[in-house]
């Protein structure tokens, strides 16, 4: 059985290699003016809205996740990835 998996996490190690090779390789291209106004005017108003809206929900679920030591991931999830994805990514790139 230990054989078994150790086989499997070397094979799919093996498998995901050259997938990061590749992924690293690939040029980013510079978004369009039209990306970058939607961007602005649109898309980090709404992260605005939803740190906020993460922040109070953070808040509500504080009684739930203390107990179960889940505190981090809920505001890791709910309050840093807004923020990192409003105010940390460059203008235009919507996929980050």
């Amino acid at each position: 059985m230990k054989r078994l998996i150790v086989f499997l996490l070397c094979f799919t190690f093996l498998v995901n290699v050259p997938v990061y090779s590749l992924a690293s390789e690939e040029k980013k291209e510079e978004p369009s003016a039209s990306v970058i106004f939607l961007d602005v005017m649109l898309v980090r108003p709404l992260g605005i809205v939803s740190i906020a809206l993460g922040t109070g929900v953070f808040i509500i679920s504080l009684p739930f996740t203390i107990p179960t030591r889940t505190v981090g991931l809920a505001g890791k999830k709910l309050v840093k990835e807004p923020f990192l994805y409003t105010f940390a990514r460059p203008v235009g790139d919507l996929n980050e």
